[in-house]
């Protein structure tokens, strides 16, 4: 039987011969099992799975839009039909976040640091959350005496065409209720390069949404309260 099978068996394009292994297969199993294995070499072949697209979220949308620009007022301003104001909240920092900023800033454990922890607001509605800490003997007269007041945004105090943003990283996860993004940064002087403020800035759920239109009295919160530190 064997030799008969030889003998009918057609060579593949490009063989000289018949091919013993694919002879054995049709001659030793039967008709029913080789469709089955056939289909399950095809279930299981080689060829590349399709993977599904990943659909980019809106905290991923803010996240690239934050990066585009070196003052994140100006990004968030872009998409508020009211000027961004701010709502100082407090003027402390832990000692540790103090630390941290003393070490980015390169700067000695004498050294002034001031704090503004703030809220900016569009209207009245909370579109992140901040702790500023800054030197301000690298600060101009002037922007010192704007951020003494509490009401202005960090951004458009020190001016956004004086300083360059270095990203220290951003993060998604293990936030506050409501907070969609953190982001950590270090302000620099563009005229010398000496770091001058160490930034933490947490944006929430509506701040992605970049509202189009001004809200009104009854769909605006009215306060919203601030995050854990961080």
């Amino acid at each position: 039987m064997t030799a008969t099978i030889h003998k009918r068996q057609t060579p593949l394009h490009g063989e000289t011969g018949p091919r013993p292994g694919l002879s054995f297969f049709r001659s030793r199993i039967p008709a029913r099992m080789r469709l089955f294995c056939a289909a399950g070499i095809l279930m299981t072949g080689t060829a590349p799975a399709r993977a599904i697209p990943s659909r980019p979220t809106t905290a991923d949308a803010l996240a690239y839009e934050l990066a585009q620009r070196d003052s994140a007022t100006a990004t968030l301003q872009q998409h508020c039909p009211t000027p961004i104001t701010a709502r100082l909240l407090d003027r402390q920092a832990s000692p540790a976040l103090q630390q941290d900023a003393r070490l980015a800033l390169k700067t000695s454990s004498t050294a002034r640091l001031d704090i503004r922890h703030v809220q900016l607001l569009c209207g009245t509605d909370m579109r992140s959350e901040a702790w500023n800490l800054y030197l301000p003997d690298r600060l101009t007269p002037q922007a010192r005496r704007t951020l003494a007041n509490g009401r202005t945004p960090f951004g458009r105090a020190v001016g956004e065409g004086n300083f360059t943003r270095q990203r220290l990283g951003g993060r998604f996860a293990d936030l506050p209720n409501g907070i969609v993004l953190e982001n950590r940064a270090i302000l620099h002087r563009r005229t010398d390069g000496k770091g001058f403020a160490y930034l933490i800035e947490r944006y929430t759920d509506s701040a992605p949404g970049f509202r189009e239109t001004p809200e009104t009295s009854s769909d605006a919160a009215p306060h919203q309260e601030p995050a854990s530190a961080p």
